[in-house]
């Protein structure tokens, strides 16, 4: 994955927030709860919240929604979370460290670079299909929470990184100096957000009819991969 950069018209995001209208929204955090009852409570507020972030996003949502869902009274939301703004920031941590940058190293290695991009796409192909809602959120959380907006620029270069690293560690053969894997991680990994994006939340009707399953898409993302290496290969990087 690639840092974001967000193509002009190629969504119909709300416009940005100034940076002067920016806020670090999420507040002292209420303390842990103490007991299994109070985890388990705050646990299901948070599913409650992902159903909701999922249904209507995070610019609509309100607590009276988080607590509709739950089946709670909106007062207990606040033992537990300083407010929607907590909610969110904890909820789009976990989907960052569980889901989008799973660690690859587990897969079994393979000297084919094709089949090691598909496996690596099918980790981001595999986060917008089952959670669109969630990946909208984390554009206009984003645009609003400046704690997780350091976090997720952050996390998004390591996972640039780990991809170069793991290019190189699965194809060593393939005629590519540090530079050039770097290059190939972040420009094909913001191409990829932004198709993935296109596809999953905007659900664009061309690329929706084109596409039967997650497993198709991660194999086309994976031939534009490939054949950019190619031809990245045979291209001296800028400034070398």
């Amino acid at each position: 994955m690639a840092t974001k950069k967000k193509a002009v018209g190629a969504r119909p995001a709300v416009a940005p927030l100034g940076r002067k209208e920016r806020r670090n929204a999420v507040s002292k955090k209420p303390a842990a709860p103490q007991t299994q009852r109070g985890n388990q409570t705050r646990e299901k507020l948070k599913e409650a919240t992902v159903r909701v972030l999922e249904r209507i996003g995070y610019r609509a949502m309100r607590l009276s929604d988080i607590a509709s869902e739950a089946g709670v009274n909106v007062s207990l939301l606040y033992h537990y979370f300083s407010g929607k703004a907590d909610l969110t920031h904890e909820i789009l941590v976990e989907l960052l460290d569980r889901q989008r940058f799973e660690d690859l190293s587990g897969m079994a290695p393979t000297s084919d670079p094709f089949d090691s991009i598909v496996r690596a796409n099918k980790v981001m192909v595999s986060t917008y299909s089952r959670t669109p809602g969630l990946m909208r959120c984390l554009l206009h959380f984003d645009e609003e929470e400046v704690e997780f907006s350091e976090l997720y620029r952050k996390v998004s270069v390591d996972w640039s990184l780990k991809i170069a690293k793991d290019i190189a560690r699965r194809c060593p053969d393939v005629a590519l100096g540090d530079e050039q894997r770097l290059m190939i991680a972040y420009a094909l990994g913001g191409m990829v957000d932004n198709f993935l994006f296109e596809l999953y939340v905007d659900r664009n009707p061309t690329l929706v009819k084109a596409f039967s399953s997650p497993e198709d898409v991660a194999h086309f993302l994976a031939i534009l991969f490939s054949g950019t290496g190619r031809s990245t290969s045979q291209t001296r990087p800028p400034n070398s």
